[in-house]
């Protein structure tokens, strides 16, 4: 293991499109999820639920209280997205510390995707609680000077999301394949257990800050529902 396995690879391409390692790695974790989603489906019980579902009860239940004490709103219809969102970032970023994969997250190009996700769900949340009107108005709030920084400021938060969440994954695995050419029996087992707790923090902080995103956008409750 060498810094250079760390960077992504490009392993063939399409109509002239590489396709990077991060990408097929992106495609396992998005069918692992559906497969187990899928799986999941039919086995949830009423009474006496196994273990894994109350796992991901407990996760379904955070971020309702996530979404709750952010934005002041239940937003039923967010839940399932941001659990997705957080399972797939998580799983994504833990990927890397498995031997030959990568963690899809390394790739700026995945964080990128990610991110304009993210955005698109700002507009979205903002659309279906302020209307069309109050979403427009939203980018000349307090005044209309104030239009080509609103624009600025959706930009430059997703642009951020992207780099901070590559910045972090690619670091930490970074540190861990350093550690592995100075020593490599003992020395990137406590950096790849610092690589675990890392990744999940990300996963968590990347969802966090769409929620927060995505509540300022909606603006306070009683503006909703005044624009209602």
């Amino acid at each position: 293991m060498g810094i250079g396995s760390i960077l992504p690879k490009t392993l063939f391409e399409v109509g002239g499109v590489p396709i990077r390692d991060s990408v097929l790695h992106a495609w396992i974790v998005t069918a692992v999820l559906l497969g187990f989603g899928a799986w999941a489906r039919s086995k949830f019980r009423v009474w006496n639920p196994p273990k894994w579902q109350l796992a991901i009860e407990t996760i379904v239940a955070y971020v309702e209280q996530l979404i709750v004490d952010t934005t002041g709103r239940a937003l039923p219809q967010a839940v399932s997205y941001l659990t997705t969102m957080i399972s797939f970032i998580a799983i994504a970023n833990l990927l890397g510390l498995l031997p030959w994969f990568g963690a899809p997250t390394r790739d700026l190009n995945t964080t990128a995707a990610l991110a304009l996700v993210s955005w698109g769900s700002w507009q979205f949340f903002t659309i279906d609680k302020r209307g069309l009107k109050g979403y427009l108005h939203s980018f000349v709030e307090p005044n209309a000077v104030m239009l080509p920084l609103n624009l600025i400021g959706q930009v430059s938060r997703a642009l951020a999301m992207a780099l901070r969440l590559f910045g972090n994954i690619m670091s930490g695995e970074m540190i861990v394949g350093i550690a592995f050419l100075m020593a490599p029996v003992l020395a990137p087992l406590p950096f790849a257990l610092l690589s675990t707790i890392t990744s999940v923090l990300q996963a968590l902080v990347f969802t966090i800050l769409t929620v927060a995103f995505m509540a300022d956008a909606m603006g306070p409750e009683e503006e909703t529902d005044s624009v209602a």
